[in-house]
């Protein structure tokens, strides 16, 4: 990922439903299905776009690219820093260096 959120929105549970399967391949990852209800504590300081997760009382890390937050838990806007430059192509594709403010919505 090109952003990380910033630490104020990564406290406390929050439920996501997976959107596609994930084998962990190590075992510090959680391995869950399409469909599976997860809790999502936090996303980890040091890799961007991965969380600290649990599943039916089993604890790892998982992909964001895998889960979509349930509706009550995504509302409104929060807050990311940006850790890589990224160069929109398309007129509907934000561009904006490292270490930009990015205020991301829903």
């Amino acid at each position: 990922t090109h952003f990380k959120l910033d630490g104020n929105n990564n406290s406390g549970k929050k439920t996501a439903t997976a959107t596609a399967n994930f084998d962990g391949r190590d075992a510090d990852e959680l391995t869950f299905k399409r469909g599976d209800k997860i809790t999502i504590h936090g996303e980890l300081e040091d890799e961007p776009g991965w969380f600290n997760a649990e599943l039916n009382g089993k604890k790892g890390i998982a992909p964001g690219t895998h889960f979509k937050l349930d509706g009550n838990n995504n509302s409104g806007k929060k807050t990311a820093t940006a850790t890589a430059n990224f160069d929109g192509r398309d007129a509907d594709e934000l561009t904006f260096k490292a270490g930009d403010k990015i205020t991301i919505h829903g």
